[in-house]
């Protein structure tokens, strides 16, 4: 049995993401239904049945109170991903687990990586870096990454093996998508204590990824699975991608068949990498990122491309503008 396992809180545009998270998985899931279990923590079980009709769902309620709880005494949202973890194995002992964060979606069938689980094997979307990499880091944008380095190097950490240390040559992969054998459940202890003394001293938001990160690596053979999911964790995606979706999941999409809902999430998967990459909201972005790093021939190529799909962006055309004059002037 593998479990299928998000979040998904807040408002709507979420409650979009997060079916587009759980239905891509089955639009591309060749294998028998009864090997999944979906465990969906949200405080909207309600929204959720009206679209996920013939699939079996564990609802987990997170209310104000459990959301508090999970969040700890550090006050960290992303810990409760820890504790969503633990409580999806507590839940269903035994069972292997996907899981993903909501701003993700599958872009192929998840049955080979399923069937590629093993003991001692785990999985983590994609290497992003080194720590080491961090040092080269600008400030003040890269200040809690220069906090984080500073302290795996300069003190060691209490898990439930005792002492340990971390070096800089050590990776931080992406926690956004991870396949969690059963067994991981016995080192969730040691992601919460990792994760309770890398935040509170450095603020870093990605502290439970370099917690994960860190006791898979050091536990198991940690291997990638980006080939199966697709994670737009970038600000912009997630815009674009809230649009998409606010056009997609209508009510006229839920009067429609499973059968056909899952095709049209299948067409959609496979058309959001292009439109991410097309759409002017990206466009736009790419531009201001090169204006402001004097890029400025590429910027303006961008531009281009921006306003002719969209040319009535009055905050577009005004950093547009700025740009053009710090241009002149620097010329």
């Amino acid at each position: 049995m593998h479990l299928l396992v998000t979040q998904s809180f807040g408002r709507e545009s979420e409650y979009r993401r997060a079916l587009l998270t759980i239905m891509s998985f089955w639009a591309w899931y060749s294998g028998p239904a009864s090997q999944v279990k979906t465990v969906l923590f949200t405080d909207a079980p309600d929204f959720f049945r009206q679209y996920l009709t013939d699939v079996e769902v564990d609802y987990v309620l997170l209310t104000p109170e459990k959301i508090k709880v999970m969040r700890g005494q550090i006050d960290f949202l992303h810990r409760m991903k820890i504790a969503l973890i633990e409580e999806a194995f507590q839940r269903h002992p035994g069972a292997d687990m996907l899981y993903v964060d909501s701003d993700t979606f599958f872009t192929a069938d998840a049955l080979p990586w399923m069937q590629d689980f093993r003991p001692g094997r785990s999985f983590m979307h994609l290497l992003e870096y080194t720590y080491e990499e961090c040092r080269k880091l600008p400030l003040p944008m890269g200040v809690t990454f220069h906090a984080f380095l500073h302290l795996i190097e300069q003190q060691s950490f209490q898990t439930t093996r005792g002492t340990e240390q971390y070096t800089a040559r050590q990776e931080s992969w992406n926690a956004g998508v991870m396949g969690l054998p059963a067994e991981i459940v016995a080192m969730i202890p040691d992601v919460y204590q990792l994760t309770d003394q890398f935040y509170p001293p450095t603020q870093n938001h990605a502290s439970e990824q370099y917690a994960f990160s860190l006791v898979l690596q050091t536990r198991t053979e940690l291997h990638p699975c980006d080939q199966y999911v697709y994670h737009y964790w970038y600000r912009v995606k997630k815009q674009v991608t809230d649009l998409v979706l606010a056009d997609t999941i209508t009510a006229e999409f839920k009067q429609q068949t499973w059968a056909d809902k899952l095709a049209a999430v299948r067409r959609l998967t496979q058309q959001l990498p292009a439109i991410y990459d097309t759409h002017p909201l990206m466009l736009q972005d790419n531009a201001v990122q090169a204006f402001n790093e004097n890029r400025f021939k590429e910027g303006y190529q961008h531009a281009w491309i921006a306003l002719r799909k969209s040319p009535f962006t009055p905050s577009f055309l005004k950093d547009v503008l700025y740009h053009a004059k710090r241009h002149i002037t620097q010329a």
